[in-house]
């Protein structure tokens, strides 16, 4: 994973060292600095911006956290552009009379959209990896790597290879649970000293006096 990634007109570019040494994609030239840099702190991923006064705390655009996810698990850069493009929204420039909190609001929905697509990338990859892992007998991280490996050597995003594996796991539990019988239910057994046997009664009707206790 890179350290920082520099995010100019919707494009994100690798950054060698920290925040130094960074050149957008835009410019083949190399002299277009970045508007904004995304990197990783102590505290998570930070928005940055060189050079301006504005706030970014929140400012998420040009960049997706899916991106960010699923280059860490070494899937492809674009693994859905549909999804991205769902999640990234329309971005125009608001109006001279355009209430600022519209625009704000805009911008939450949007990172709202990404983290979603984002979460549900991870949780399927976690899963596969756990199954892989329990049905080979390996670590989760050696199951992480055969995982990758395969995503790489079949051109295909990991969370698109690890739903396959997911699913197919699902499949194959469903399948072995149909094929086992169900136990049927017995009737409680009798015990043997008393099989046979007819059951004693006693009655008390015309015992004399004189009949002694044994």
């Amino acid at each position: 994973m890179p350290a920082a990634v520099a995010v100019g007109r919707f494009r994100g570019v690798r950054v060698s060292q920290g925040l130094e040494d960074v050149t957008a994609t835009d410019d083949p030239c190399g002299t277009e600095q970045p508007t904004v840099v995304v990197a990783r702190t102590g505290r998570g991923w930070s928005v940055f911006a060189p050079g301006r006064a504005e706030d970014v705390d929140d400012l998420v655009e040009g960049m997706s956290l899916a991106d960010l996810v699923s280059e860490e698990l070494g899937a492809s850069v674009e693994p859905d552009r549909g999804a991205r493009r769902a999640a990234r929204g329309a971005a125009a420039e608001p109006g001279p009379d355009a209430d600022p909190r519209d625009a704000r609001i805009a911008a939450l929905e949007r990172t709202v959209a990404q983290l979603e697509h984002a979460l549900a990338a991870r949780v399927t990859t976690e899963r596969a990896i756990g199954a892989l892992a329990e049905r080979q007998g390996t670590t989760p991280q050696a199951a992480f790597e055969q995982l990758r490996r395969d995503a790489r050597s079949q051109g295909r995003p990991v969370p698109e290879l690890a739903r396959e594996v997911f699913d197919g796991q699902a499949a194959r539990v469903a399948t072995v649970e149909a094929e086992v019988p169900a136990t049927p239910r017995t009737a409680p057994r009798t015990p043997l000293r008393e099989a046979g046997r007819a059951p004693r009664t006693r009655s008390r009707t015309g015992r004399g006096p004189a009949e002694g206790r044994s």
